[in-house]
């Protein structure tokens, strides 16, 4: 079983980078764009979703790429209530 969180580095980006794992077997990533100076405040954030542990087998779909914190909200609880994959 994954963790119910990951974070690191988007390796294109250098960005900030979480997933969440839901029980349901999806996960989301949320890439942190827009960066302030102090490094510590972003704009707006990526968000993809794919089933849980098959990150760059071709299942990952992209949601959004300039989420603010309403859509970005919106887009995760839509992950959550999506159907149980195996």
């Amino acid at each position: 079983m994954s963790a119910a969180f990951e974070a690191d580095l988007c390796p294109q980006t250098g960005s900030p980078r979480i997933r969440l794992n839901y029980t349901n077997g999806w996960s989301a990533s949320i890439v942190l764009r827009g960066m302030s100076k102090d490094g510590c405040h972003f704009l707006t954030a990526s968000v993809a979703a794919c089933p849980t542990g098959q990150w760059g087998t071709g299942k990952t779909e992209l949601l959004e790429n300039e989420a603010d914190a309403e859509d970005l909200t919106a887009i995760l609880f839509e992950i959550l209530g999506r159907d149980v994959v195996s």
